[in-house]
């Protein structure tokens, strides 16, 4: 019985890396292709004159609401209070609910298309390098200084374009609730995620690590 060699092994892990990467970036083109050519964008399919009710906005209401009593509770022979055997809660603030734009004005389109497209691109300006560094990977040796300064593109990308795009999402938010005419009827605010950050420092400490492995490669070469 065979076994498979090292290198063989990554080469298998590489291809199917690079698979993925591929696979990523066809669904993040459809999530740049489908905003832009809907019935918000260049109206190619969708309803007469964009009248349909397919630009939503989640927000959170900035008045109480009654959710009744849905949960129907029991109290057993012991005194205990459940719901469905469970122990019962209760339905409260915050409430996000959508915005449903019927006929959006041409600047609402273009917030929001911006605001669609710009998770997509930022995951194609990412799955792009995955894929160069995976097909190296595949053919030749992976401690190259093409995939170094990858690594250093993949963690600024991660950092600096998720801080990015939690900024264009709180603002087309803010922008497109404000520009409604519900706008008195939500909480207009907007929050941060460092967690990018976090995920880029560590891209780049393997980044630094993999910096270290050219090296050591580069000596190697030149001693043989």
């Amino acid at each position: 019985m065979s076994k498979s060699t090292p290198n063989e092994s990554v080469s298998s892990l590489s291809r199917w890396v690079e698979f993925f990467a591929v696979f990523a970036m066809f669904f993040m083109t459809l999530g740049v292709i489908i905003p832009i050519a809907g019935v918000n964008g260049l109206r190619l399919w969708g309803g007469p004159n964009g009248t349909d009710a397919v630009m939503t906005v989640p927000g959170e209401v900035d008045f109480a609401v009654d959710f009744g009593d849905p949960l129907p509770k029991f109290t057993s022979d012991d005194g205990t209070v459940s719901v469905f055997g469970q122990a019962p809660v209760e339905l409260a603030a915050p409430t996000i609910t959508n915005v449903a734009y019927l006929d959006p004005t041409a600047s609402q389109r273009v917030i929001w298309i911006l605001w669609q497209v710009a998770g997509p691109l930022l995951g194609l300006a990412i799955a792009w390098p995955i894929r160069q560094m995976a097909r190296s990977t595949r053919t030749g040796d992976p401690f190259t200084s093409s995939n170094e300064r990858r690594l250093w593109r993949i963690a600024a990308f991660v950092a600096a374009g998720g801080i990015g795009y939690s900024l264009v999402a709180g603002f087309a938010q803010m922008l497109l609730i404000q520009r409604s005419a519900a706008s008195d009827l939500f909480v207009v605010n907007s929050t941060i995620s460092f967690a990018p950050i976090a995920a880029g420092v560590v891209i780049a400490a393997l980044a630094s690590v993999w910096r270290i492995g050219v090296g050591m490669r580069e000596e190697l070469d030149a001693t043989i």
